[in-house]
Parts: structure tokens; sequence; C-alpha cells
């Protein structure tokens, strides 16, 4: 059962400190973007993945290359292009590790991955391909995000989609709801954070924030709430929760993806499906294993050298 993470691959750079940026900020570059982080921490975990993405022909695209083969992705889908620069995101530290991002991407090279780079991938059933919104915005990369979805649902491969908000990056957030609500219903599984549940459904009250989420092929979603723990749902309701593990966070960068990409790795390590009847011992220990995976990425700054 292998992983295919398709969207942005970026560079984050990871500030010295917390607080607002001054003349002493120092930052270091560490490989980052949602998809590709997913994508390492199921390889980091025994499992197969693959980026589907491109950086550009520059530094920062073969530190890329170099650091999610180190982690064990197969980067034989990773494309290089002269015609954008890889993307980069500066990162500012909060008290607790939490983060925001400022994105250098108008465009940049992830965005310009064409539908045609798809063309020799031969997905199998019980694969997974894993997707999130920051590639959504218009470009050739959401229409690759089309094509994708068409070819592993035809394939008898599950889909997973993990919301992960980036308002900074869309000109007008009436287009990233209309994207989020686009490709939404085309997955399995939804990965949602407590943030998000307004933004998405207009409530911030899961018990009715939720129940909007279940369209089209959804099947469970994950619902996080930070330092408060994570739960997951069916269409009948909460099928089991999990408390967060108290760690003293450094940096939260990479957190959810770690979180996400260690469920789905134990989903595969169990033989199971996100399309499967999951029983709520499957669903216990989906969580317990996210969430000690999602912790012990905060331990350090940057994403995937964090993660275990």
């Amino acid at each position: 059962m292998a992983l295919y993470a398709i969207g942005e691959a970026l560079i984050d750079f990871v500030p010295s400190r917390s607080g607002k940026p001054d003349a002493d900020m120092h930052y270091t570059p560490a490989v980052g973007g949602a998809p590709l982080n997913v994508a390492a921490a199921y390889a980091k975990l025994g499992g197969t993945s693959y980026i589907l993405s491109q950086v550009g022909d520059d530094a920062f695209g073969a530190q890329i290359a170099a650091t999610a083969a180190a982690a064990g992705v197969d980067t034989r889908y990773l494309q290089r292009t002269r015609e954008a620069k890889t993307a980069l995101a500066f990162v500012t530290l909060h008290d607790g590790g939490e983060r925001e991002f400022a994105f250098y991407r108008d465009p940049s090279a992830d965005m310009l991955y064409a539908p045609e780079n798809l063309a020799a991938i031969t997905p199998q059933a019980g694969d997974i391909l894993h997707y999130c919104s920051v590639s959504l915005i218009p470009c050739p990369m959401r229409e690759a995000h089309r094509v994708a979805i068409d070819k592993f649902r035809a394939a008898g491969a599950a889909i997973s989609f993990d919301i992960n908000l980036r308002l900074p990056l869309w000109k007008d957030p009436a287009d990233l709801y209309a994207a989020v609500h686009e490709f939404l219903p085309l997955a399995d599984i939804i990965k949602i954070s407590d943030d998000e549940l307004a933004f998405v459904t207009g409530e911030s009250d899961p018990a009715r924030g939720i129940p909007q989420l279940f369209q089209g092929h959804v099947k469970y979603i994950v619902y996080t709430c930070g330092a408060n723990g994570a739960a997951i749902y069916d269409q009948h309701g909460e099928r089991g929760r999990t408390n967060a593990y108290r760690v003293s966070a450094v940096d939260a960068t990479g957190a959810g993806d770690a979180f996400i990409g260690g469920l789905l790795a134990e989903i595969a390590h169990l033989g199971l499906s996100v399309r499967d009847d999951l029983s709520d011992a499957h669903i216990h220990a989906l969580l317990d294993h996210a969430a000690k995976v999602g912790a012990i990425t905060t331990l350090q700054r940057g994403a995937i050298n964090s993660m275990p």
C-alpha cells in the first residue's frame, strides 16, 4: 500500500527563536510543504511513498530532492523546471510553538506542475492519494489534482484530503471556500482542525459543523484540536477521541502533517483502508499512534528532520 502525495514542495525558513522578526533574527532553510511532509512521515514510519510535485532547477530544489530521498520518499515523480523558482515560506514562531507563514510563490515551480506529469503513474487498488488545499489555487497544479483524483479513484485507491488552510495565499477567501468545497466530496477521509471548521462550515461547534462535511465519498473525518487532542467521526457521530501528548513544543511546523501521515501509515501497517468499516479498537489505535507522531515532531525546529 503506497502513498502518493500531490502538491507543494518548498523551503521553510525557520527562525532561530520565537517572536516578531527583527534585525537579529536568523533563519535556517528546512525542507517542507504539507504534502511532502506527509510523504516523509509515511516513509519514515516504514511505508512506501512518492511525492508528485515540481521544484525549480536551483539549489533549493536540489535540497528538497536530497532531503526527501534521505527520508525514504521516492522522488522519481518529482519534476524540475527552469520556468520558475522553488517556493519559499518564512515562518514566524509564537509561544507554544504555534506559527504563521509568509509565502513566496507567485508563481513557484510547484504551481506549474502539469497533468501530463501524471502519465507514467500507475496506482494500484489499496494505494492512497493525499492532497491539501494550498495547491488548489488556480494554476496547472490544481488541474493535476483533478486528473490525479480521477485516476486514483478509477484504480480503486483511497483519497485523503487535509484541509490545511493558508488564507494569505488567496486573494479572495471566497475562492478558497469554493475550492475546498469542490475537492472535499472527492476524498474518502478528511482532516480538518477546529480553527478550519468554522471557515469551511460556518460552525465552530463540531456537533453542527462536522455533519456538513459528509458529502460525496467522505467516510471519515479526522478532527484535530491542537493541545486538546483529536477525534475521528463517521456519519453516525464521534467514533473515538485521544488526548494530546503533553510535550514542551518548540516548533509545530509539520506536526499536523506528521499526525495525518502517522495515521495513514498505521492504517497501512494494520492492513486496513480508509474505505473499511473500522472497529472502535482500530479507531483508537490510529488516533493514539498519530498523536504520538505529531507530538514528537514539535520537539525540534523544522518538519521532516523532527519526525520519528
